[in-house]
């Protein structure tokens, strides 16, 4: 019970910091591209007239976000879990926020380099994140 309490625990651990992560990476890109005053966020259509007339740096922020977060999230999830099969949880992250991403794209039109971009920059991260979180160090039996 312990470890799934810790596994848990990991997981949630390693999305916080993932989303944090992003939005902080995504809040200093609007700082330097920021959105034309008075935007209307919550309209779907000027957020998709957004995305097709962004900057390449903008978009190009936003994946450098999820590679950030992603790849922390990930390396979170599996260093903090439970021993075995750490890199379980650092995947069970990466998958989350593959999700979101996904979920993201479908709210939003973006452009077919966009979907792929989000993809890759989710995906390896998160494998990779997840991997150096769960790799234990051996221990010599005297």
């Amino acid at each position: 019970m312990k470890n799934i309490l810790r596994n848990l625990l990991s997981i949630f651990a390693g999305t916080f910091v993932a989303i944090v992560l992003i939005a902080v990476v995504q809040a200093v890109a609007h700082s330097i591209y920021p959105p034309p005053p008075g935007t209307d966020f919550n309209d779907p259509q000027v957020l998709a007239e957004l995305i097709a007339n962004a900057p390449l740096g903008a978009l190009s922020m936003v994946l450098l976000s999820y590679v950030i977060g992603t790849f922390v999230g990930s390396w979170v999830g599996a260093k903090f879990s439970a021993p075995e099969g750490p890199i379980r949880q650092g995947l069970f992250v990466a998958a989350l926020m593959l999700i979101a991403g996904v979920m993201n794209l479908m709210a939003i039109p973006h452009p077919v380099w966009f979907w792929v971009g989000t993809i890759v920059t989710i995906v390896a991260p998160g494998y990779f994140g997840a991997d150096l979180g769960g790799r234990r160090e051996a221990r010599c039996a005297e």
